[in-house]
């Protein structure tokens, strides 16, 4: 299954057009996506990663089990994928926007470190916001135009006959020269993880 329209504001949604948690508006009729690159860990009391959304607009992201505690600072969310310049894929999420007592707008994840991705859909996509994207946009042409093509030359030739990089299986070569000039020269380096866990999450 191909991802969303990465083109429609409706589907990707800014901080500031996803529901409020002050209103109670009702279900999504579909599921929309809050996607924004992780800018820093600013955790100090309590974990907390500052993102930039599609219109750079920032938001603090928290959870809502990980309550304010020294050792705040000690949670590892390196080993989860959450670091500077990945990015966060949020599912139907809701925002707190900012007043007296929260300084900044945020949006609050159910559960804590160990259920963040089971309760709340939360998936981390390896790499910027412009990249992922650049690989949104052009999935079709990449990915379903690209079937039965090498990724790197355009020689076309049966499915089988090509050579699916082993890391994304969803590029494939020629050649082993191909494969590495479409890895060193093409920009297959940069875009192999994106298009792995889009896969994932879209399978």
């Amino acid at each position: 299954m191909p991802p969303p329209d990465f083109t429609s504001p409706l589907t990707f949604k800014t901080f500031n057009t996803i529901p409020s948690t002050a209103a109670s508006p009702p279900p999504p009729s579909e599921t929309y996506y809050l996607l924004a690159e992780i800018k820093e860990n600013l955790s100090l009391t309590r974990p907390t990663l500052i993102c930039s959304d599609l219109s750079s607009t920032s938001f603090a992201l928290t959870w809502s089990d990980l309550h304010a505690s020294p050792h705040a600072s000690d949670v590892d969310f390196k080993a989860l994928g959450l670091k500077k310049g990945n990015c966060v894929l949020l599912p139907n999420a809701k925002r707190t926007d900012s007043s007296d007592e929260v300084k900044q707008g945020k949006v609050v994840i159910p559960g804590g470190k160990d259920e963040w991705q089971g309760k709340a859909g939360l998936r981390v996509i390896p790499g910027k916001l412009e990249k992922v994207v650049e690989v949104g946009q052009d999935w079709e042409f990449v990915i379903e135009e690209g079937e039965g093509k090498c990724g790197s030359c355009g020689k076309e030739g049966r499915e089988e006959e090509l050579a699916k990089c082993m890391g994304c299986r969803g590029v494939g070569y020629c050649s082993k020269e191909c494969q590495v000039k479409g890895w060193t020269e093409g920009g297959h380096k940069s875009t192999c993880k994106i298009i792995k866990t889009f896969k994932e999450i879209w399978p």
